[in-house]
This record gives C-alpha cells, sequence and structure tokens, in this order.
C-alpha cells in the first residue's frame, strides 16, 4: 500500500475518523444544514457558517454557502430581507416543507452531528493525536515485534480507560 494511503487508513482506523472527525459534508447535505440551521433562527450568510461549523465541525466556504443559499431563494425555500446594509436569511414555509419531506435526511445529519467531537474533551483529543501522530510520523522505524509491543500497550490502555469510565462511584 502506498505510503499516504496506508497513513490515511492507519490514521481513520486508530482515530475513529467516522466518530470523532468534523462531520464530512457529503455532496448535497450543505442545503439541508443551512435550512436546519435557518430553522432555529434567521442569520446573515456568516452566522450560517459558524453555526455550521459548531454543530458539525466543519466551516463550509463562502463560496459554498452563498452559492447554496442563492438557490434555496431560487427554490422558495429561504428569503432574504436587507437589514441595515447586511443580507438576513429566513427560512420560507416551502423550506418548512422541504424539511419535514426530507425527514430521514434531516434526522440522519442531526444525529451524525451530534455525536462527540474531539473538541468536546479537548484534552484527551490532543494526547490521542499526540500519541497517533508519534506512531504514524515514525512507523518507518516500525518492525513487528515494535508493532506488536505497541498494540499491546494500547490494549492494556483501553482496558484501563474502560475501567475508569465504567467504575461504579462509591
Amino acid at each position: 500500500m502506498p505510503r499516504r494511503i496506508w497513513k490515511q487508513w492507519a490514521q481513520d482506523q486508530f482515530l475513529g475518523v467516522a466518530q470523532f472527525g468534523p462531520l464530512r459534508m457529503e455532496r448535497g447535505n450543505i442545503k439541508f444544514f443551512v435550512l436546519m440551521t435557518l430553522r432555529d433562527q434567521p442569520l446573515h450568510g456568516y452566522g450560517i457558517i459558524k453555526a455550521i461549523e459548531d454543530v458539525s465541525g466543519h466551516a463550509p466556504s463562502a463560496g459554498v454557502i452563498y452559492p447554496t443559499l442563492q438557490m434555496l431563494e431560487d427554490q422558495g425555500c429561504v428569503a432574504m430581507n436587507e437589514e441595515e446594509n447586511r443580507k438576513i436569511y429566513i427560512i420560507t414555509d416551502s423550506g418548512r416543507r422541504f424539511l419535514d419531506e426530507h425527514r430521514d435526511t434531516v434526522e440522519r445529519l442531526s444525529t451524525r452531528a451530534a455525536q462527540p467531537r474531539w473538541s468536546s474533551l479537548p484534552g484527551i483529543g490532543r494526547r490521542i493525536g499526540e500519541i497517533s501522530r508519534t506512531i504514524f510520523s515514525n512507523y518507518s522505524y516500525l518492525d513487528d515485534e515494535k508493532t506488536e509491543q505497541i498494540e499491546h500497550i494500547l490494549d492494556e490502555a483501553r482496558r484501563q480507560i474502560g475501567e475508569v469510565i465504567f467504575a461504579r462511584k462509591r
């Protein structure tokens, strides 16, 4: 396996990227995040970007948000009002119906967005990141014996962490 591909695969396996990394924006999902954000309150473009980043861990670029807002406005799902030289976007009844019609997708995205992120446990995330960087930036020094030793250490750490998490309070 080429080094770059192996390294990414190994990091994904070790860090559980699907669970702990930023929520990946799959093609077409951004419109759902925009509408879900506007369902809570009217916002300007930067406010939408920040709100999406807060729930997903990923800040979409202005080059993605503004064309999406224009498309949603053209479809009648959002309306734009100018207030104090700012464009404020609000969800329309049509936009609410769109979210209702796609309830399964909205629920799936909401569930994924609610999963823990490294930012919710910064000390732990930093330490796990340091461990992974140590291992993956030096993997050329690893042989089978060293790899087995590291696996044993990590298995023992996982066991001990489980004991801490599930210990009954006295």
